[in-house]
């Protein structure tokens, strides 16, 4: 299985550089994204985490997600269909206002990811750390999104 990290990091307050590549760091693509076209879902989902439920149906907040990353070039569809027999982990790193979206729920118009066969995982990755010893993780409650799958 591959693993596909995007790394997404804030640039000033609308926009974000992700930055993606498959095995090397050091050889990564970037893009610059525009926060306003997902500003809605930052707030619900800043505002809802700790909350049981995203109000909004998770395949619209999938859509929009997925529709957001591949942007208006679509440079994300062709790297998964590239991968797509061996299965793929997408190991996304956030923060702030980032962080809270429901990465677990991306959908490409067709399915949730997660449905996929083999399955593109979204998994969160944290950020790196300059922490050698003594760190201590952060106390916060784990959330988790569960996506119904129709049998």
């Amino acid at each position: 299985m591959q693993t596909l990290h995007l790394d997404l990091k804030p640039v000033d307050e609308n926009y974000v550089e992700l930055r993606y590549f498959i095995d090397n760091p050091n050889q990564y693509q970037k893009r610059s994204l525009s926060l306003t076209e997902i500003a809605d879902l930052i707030k619900l989902a800043e505002r809802d985490y700790y909350v049981s439920f995203f109000p909004e149906d998770y395949t619209i907040t999938g859509r929009r997600l997925y529709n957001w990353l591949d942007g208006s070039d679509r440079w994300l569809q062709p790297l998964l269909d590239k991968y797509r027999r061996e299965g793929i982990v997408l190991a996304i790193a956030t923060s702030g206002k980032l962080a809270h979206l429901p990465w677990e729920v991306l959908h490409d118009d067709n399915s949730f990811l997660v449905q996929r066969v083999p399955a593109i995982v979204p998994m969160r990755q944290p950020q790196q750390r300059h922490c050698i010893r003594n760190c201590q993780p952060e106390s916060r409650s784990l959330r988790l999104w569960l996506v119904p799958i129709k049998h």
